[in-house]
């Protein structure tokens, strides 16, 4: 949750920041920091969620729509940049994407291991 909400705070200061150019790198960084943190969530959310019987499977299934999207977002950015008017639109639309995604995670919680007490 606090991956997610970061990136969008971050995101969003990237569509309405113009400068100065060190605010923007700083800001780069911490998207670098974000993704990175969102690599390793992703690694383990499969095993803290659904276990560890099928990982394979289910993490390709998981990964699958984001390895899509990379794939086509370069080229998804220069049409949409157009299209939304330049591109601190294009920064605007994926936070609003991030801010409707908290909704599910919120409601989702990694199933209880084993032999836990829950202390």
């Amino acid at each position: 949750m606090i991956t997610l909400g970061g990136g969008t705070s971050i995101t969003t200061t990237l569509a309405l920041v113009q400068g100065p150019i060190s605010l923007l790198v700083l800001l780069s960084v911490l998207v670098g920091v974000i993704r990175g943190n969102l690599t390793l969530l992703q690694a383990t959310a499969v095993a803290d969620r659904w276990g560890t019987t099928h990982y394979g499977r289910l993490s390709a299934l998981l990964t699958a729509p984001a390895t899509i999207a990379a794939a086509l977002a370069r080229w998804a950015g220069a049409v949409l940049a157009g299209v939304l008017g330049g591109y601190g639109g294009l920064f605007l639309a994926p936070s609003g994407t991030f801010f409707v995604a908290v909704v599910p995670v919120m409601r989702t919680a990694p199933r209880e291991k084993a032999g836990s007490t829950g202390t």
